[in-house]
This record gives structure tokens, C-alpha cells and sequence, in this order.
């Protein structure tokens, strides 16, 4: 039904070509690369964030190919693309297959969409790399709730193009968004949904000096049936699913389900799903000689969260860019600190007869119902630093039963990304976390983390369009096995288009 459903929307979409008179670019692509490590498990910032594709076991080797493209679609008289392309429908769309083989062989899809935008908004059907919330989305650790470190969910998304600008003066901005997906299912659940939407405000104009953000991201995993969860969590394995279930999920509260024979009393407590999310906060200020953002994603996992009775937990960041480079060989792009809290929870202890509002140990990412966790194909959906018990070393596997056995945990990380002779784009990561295990199961100490990581590509004019990349990571400490790794990619790239 899922399959049957998107590809008669990309159908409908894509009929409208035939209509009009079209310009057009697209770009293909292939890469060749490889992995090594001193140990079978790939090191932490070789995998983490990558959208899935890149394996957890080493050696491997990838072959990665796909296309990307737009198509300006006009009038038959072009008077969209003669004198106002902004107002033009665009079509555009991704298409992407990423082939490992080594102790994993697998077969991937990481991004296939099309996309139809007009104006300020935009209508996307498929799978598509995203990262959700004001961060820094190159050099952070992960966004909280949706960071890219898991293979992108297949939905139906209608929301901004970016931000959208309110009234002349525009003042105000909003990215906004709205969607319907579909979760992979997995020996516990099958057939469960996706809600996501965000809201995000900047306030100021676009040439201002300072900007203010605030916004909140919500998603949830909703519906499914299970065969694994008995009466106290499902009706006969099947969780609510209807559309009248549905004002439940979108809002957040408790609109029905008291005396209805089809839900649960743990339904109606929870308000149907596995709810998470972020509010969002952040100033940008740009300065005669540098860039400024500073933001802070709090946490939430239930109604103490959302009412702030977990603070400080979140994730705060600071990015930092100089605006003058001069002439010299080493060009610094940016500098990016953060920390990640997850330890308070709403305290210590979850009593299961008290308001939401006033209990703890929300056990954030972990859920009775879903009991995979916030996991998509084996991955975190959010943040990478909360982890699976089957990423961690087998000693640190025993504190509990739930498949994310630690989501208390501090993180400092510092990033960079700078230019090199003016060609030469280089990354570094280090990251330094504790990690306590979960509420009322901690691990017998905090294990202590460290993992870094250092990228560069550069071009190789003499093969056209292609790139060469290498990375070196490694991983130190008490959670995960020591480790260090190695990756090299090689990419070519056509460009063309059409009138």
C-alpha cells in the first residue's frame, strides 16, 4: 500500500511536464571507496550521521550512484521563465543506490523523491536526507530528535521552502512543515506510521544584523500492530490506527479514547505513539569580523518535558565564522562548539500512577509500545551520542533490557571546517562524552568516550569533474571497542541541461 501510494503521487506529480515547456539541469554521479579499521566495528565519525549508508563493520568496500535534477516548468508562452522564474512550478528530483560489500552486503536506497515547488512552498514524495532544527548542519553532533544518522524515512512532506518571508517588510520568517511517513516494520511492530512537523521563526529581516529563532520539532510513531505486546499496551496486538485516532497524534493531547474499547489506558495516558521532539531557541549576530550563532534544542519525551520539567537537557551549540580571510593559504570556514545534556529526565524515578506532568525517568528515545526505540532500520533517528545496546562493547550490554540501553549521557564536542590552499576542504571532529546507561539502570560506572575525526577532499582538475576524499577516525574509551579507521572515496560528477 505504501509503495502503491507513492508512486501514483510521483505519477500525478510528474504528468505535469507533458503540459508545458520546460528548461532543464540535472547532475549524475558515481563514487568507488573503501573502509578499513584495526578493529571489525567501524570507528564512531565514519558511520555516525551518514544517513545509514555507511556499515558498521569494516573492511568494506561502497559503489554509490545516483542523479539529481530540476526542470523549470512554464507556460506555453514562457512567460514564467521570461519574467518571473520565482513564480514558476519547479520540478525537481534525486535518485540514489549505494551497493556495500564486505561482512555487510547490502543494497541501499538512501534518497529517491520528487520534489514540486512554486513560490515559497513545497510538495516532496519519497525518501530524502534531512536534518531538522536551528543547528549547524555540517559540523554538529546531531540534531536531537532528527539528526541524519539513520536512513531517511519515505514520506509524503508539504511545508517551506526554507524560510518564507511574511509581509513587505519581512520582518518575520517561517520554515514550517507537515508530514506523513512510514515506519520499516521489525520483528516487534509492522505497519506504523510517521508524524512530523516543525515550526521554526526567525525574527528579523533577511539583511539584518541579528536574527531570533524559535520553533519546535515533533514527531511520532504511531499505529502498528504488534504480536509481542499484551493487553496492557495493545488490543489484540493493534495499536489505535483510524483516522479519528489521528487529532490524538497531530496535537499532542488527550482528545479521546476514555471508555473506548479499541485503546488501551496506556494509550490514553500517552496520547497514542511514541512522542519526541525539540523546542528550538537561537540568536544569530553577525559582527564586523565574524558570524555568530548560538542555539539550544531542549528535549522532550513526554508532557514533563514539553511543560520544561527536564531542563537542562538539550543540546546548545555556538558556531563561529569569520567574515575576513584575507589572502592567506589557510582559510578557517568555521568553528562549532556544543554540549549535550540528557541527565535529568524529569528525575530520577518513573511511578506509573502519577501525571505525566510530574513524573521522571522519561527514558528518552525508549518506549513500552515501540520497542525498537526511535529507530529506523537498525539506526537512532536522533542524536547518534544516545546509543543501541548492540553498538556498544559486550560488557556494556548487560545494564538493561531495553534495545537503547544509554540515553543519559554529556557530551562536549568541538568541529572545524577550513579551506587549504584555497582548494583543499578539510573537517575535524572530537567529541568527549560520559555515559551513564538509563534511568534506574545505570551501568556499574560512567564510561568515559572518546571520538575523533579528521576529512580531507580536494579535486582532481585532471579527471574533470571529480573528487578525491580520506578520513581518519578513531575511537578511545570505555563504551565503544577501540578503534581506528580509515575511509577513501572517489567521485565523478556530469553536469548538463536541456532547453
Amino acid at each position: 500500500m505504501k509503495q502503491f501510494f507513492l508512486l501514483t503521487t510521483l505519477l500525478i506529480i510528474s504528468c505535469s511536464i507533458s503540459k508545458a515547456q520546460t528548461k532543464s539541469q540535472h547532475q549524475t554521479f558515481v563514487e568507488v571507496g573503501g573502509i578499513v579499521s584495526s578493529n571489525e566495528r567501524t570507528p564512531f565519525w565514519l558511520r555516525a550521521n551518514q544517513f545509514g549508508i555507511v556499515p558498521y563493520s569494516s573492511p568494506a568496500g561502497t559503489l554509490r550512484a545516483g542523479v539529481t535534477g530540476s526542470v523549470l516548468l512554464t507556460d506555453t508562452a514562457g512567460i514564467y521563465a521570461r519574467k518571473a522564474p520565482s513564480r514558476a512550478w519547479v520540478l525537481s528530483y534525486s535518485a540514489e543506490a549505494v551497493g556495500n560489500v564486505g561482512k555487510e552486503n547490502r543494497l541501499l536506497a538512501p534518497e529517491y523523491y520528487v520534489k514540486l515547488a512554486h513560490r515559497q512552498l513545497e510538495l516532496v514524495v519519497g525518501r530524502r536526507r534531512e536534518v531538522t532544527g536551528v543547528v549547524d548542519t555540517l559540523l554538529t553532533s546531531g540534531s536531537y530528535s532528527w539528526s541524519g544518522n539513520a536512513l531517511p524515512i519515505p514520506k509524503v512532506r508539504f511545508g517551506t521552502k526554507g524560510f518564507a518571508h511574511i509581509g513587505r517588510r519581512k520582518w518575520l520568517g517561517i520554515n514550517a512543515f507537515i508530514a506523513h511517513g512510514w515506519m520499516a516494520n521489525t520483528n516487534y511492530m509492522q505497519q506504523s506510521f510517521l508524524h512530523q512537523k516543525s515550526l521554526i521563526l526567525r525574527i528579523g529581516k533577511p539583511l539584518s544584523a541579528i536574527h531570533f529563532y524559535v520553533g519546535i520539532n515533533h514527531v511520532a510513531q504511531w499505529a502498528g500492530r504488534s504480536d509481542s505486546l499484551d493487553y496492557h499496551y495493545a488490543v489484540n496486538g493493534q495499536l489505535p490506527n483510524q483516522l479519528r485516532d489521528f487529532p490524538n497524534v497531530l496535537f499532542a493531547v488527550r482528545m479521546n479514547g476514555l471508555n473506548n474499547p479499541r485503546v488501551t489506558s496506556f494509550d490514553y495516558v500517552n496520547m497514542y505513539g511514541n512522542h519526541i521532539g525539540n523546542y528550538d531557541f537561537g540568536i544569530a549576530l553577525r559582527l564586523p569580523a565574524v558570524s555568530l550563532l548560538v542555539y539550544h534544542q531542549h528535549s522532550f519525551d513526554d508532557l514533563s518535558g514539553i511543560l520544561f520539567r527536564n531542563m537542562p537537557d538539550g543540546l546548545s551549540g555556538i558556531q563561529i565564522r569569520p567574515t575576513r580571510h584575507g589572502s592567506s593559504a589557510f582559510r578557517l570556514e568555521a568553528v562549532l562548539l556544543e554540549f549535550l545534556s540528557t541527565m535529568n529526565q524529569s528525575g530520577a524515578i518513573f511511578d506509573p500512577n502519577v501525571e505525566q506532568t510530574e513524573t521522571g525517568a522519561d527514558n528518552y528515545f525508549n518506549n513500552r509500545q515501540y520497542q525498537d526505540g526511535w529507530t529506523y532500520k537498525n539506526r537512532i533517528v536522533g542524536t547518534p551520542f544516545i546509543t543501541l545496546k548492540q553498538d556498544v562493547k559486550p560488557d556494556n550490554q548487560k545494564n538493561t533490557g531495553w534495545v537503547i540501553n544509554n540515553n543519559r549521557v554529556q557530551v562536549a564536542h568541538i568541529a572545524m571546517r577550513s579551506t587549504i590552499a584555497r582548494r583543499m576542504n578539510v573537517v575535524a571532529k572530537v567529541s568527549y562524552s560520559k555515559n551513564y546507561g538509563v534511568p534506574m539502570e545505570s551501568f556499574s560506572r560512567p564510561l568515559a568516550q572518546w571520538s575523533s575525526l579528521i576529512q580531507v577532499g580536494t579535486p582532481l582538475p585532471w579527471l574533470g569533474e571529480t573528487l578525491l576524499t580520506a578520513s581518519v577516525a578513531a575511537d578511545f574509551g570505555q563504551l565503544y571497542t577501540n578503534a581506528t579507521g580509515v575511509s577513501v572515496g572517489l567521485r565523478k560528477t556530469v553536469w548538463y541541461q536541456t532547453r
